[in-house]
């Protein structure tokens, strides 16, 4: 916080005109302001989406007998051998694999797991149910968005 106020006080003397005690005024609002629009209305749009899309969900893993029930509206249940599942992770973690420089966002924690079924059915589950690292199973395939709210 404190490199954007080095940055945000200049900004409002030279490039908008106050003077330097209204610069110490409008520098530290201006950077609350951003605070909140860049990092906290995101984060809370994806946490309502997440919450709101699973809070009918319960997952039941048994890994001795191989099977996932997923109880949402209905009961399914399915053998694990026959399920593909892809997880959806915020860019930011992709650097844990590759070493490059990410940036971490407010919403980098959030992530889903999408199962897909043999009969087409798609089912997602969302980090707030069950974190993808303790997610007992190989996901087949991973992809990496920006924004990992679920639709």
């Amino acid at each position: 916080m404190p490199i954007f106020m080095l940055i945000s006080i200049p900004i409002a003397y030279y490039l908008k005109g106050y003077s330097w005690e209204e610069s110490f005024i409008v520098g530290p609002l201006f950077n609350i302001g951003m605070f909140v629009v860049l990092g906290c209305l995101p984060t809370l749009i994806i946490h309502i989406s997440h919450y709101w899309n699973s809070k009918d969900l319960r997952v039941f893993i048994d890994d001795e007998a191989g099977k996932i029930t997923i109880d949402q509206d209905q009961t399914y249940q399915y053998n694990l051998e026959s399920l593909e599942f892809t997880e959806h992770l915020a860019l930011s973690k992709k650097r844990n694999e590759d070493g490059k420089f990410r940036i971490l966002t407010p919403w980098s924690n959030y992530s889903y797991i999408k199962i897909k079924t043999e009969d087409n059915q798609e089912f997602t589950i969302s980090s707030i149910v069950i974190s993808t690292e303790d997610f007992p199973f190989e996901v087949n395939q991973k992809k990496y968005t920006l924004w990992p709210a679920i639709y």
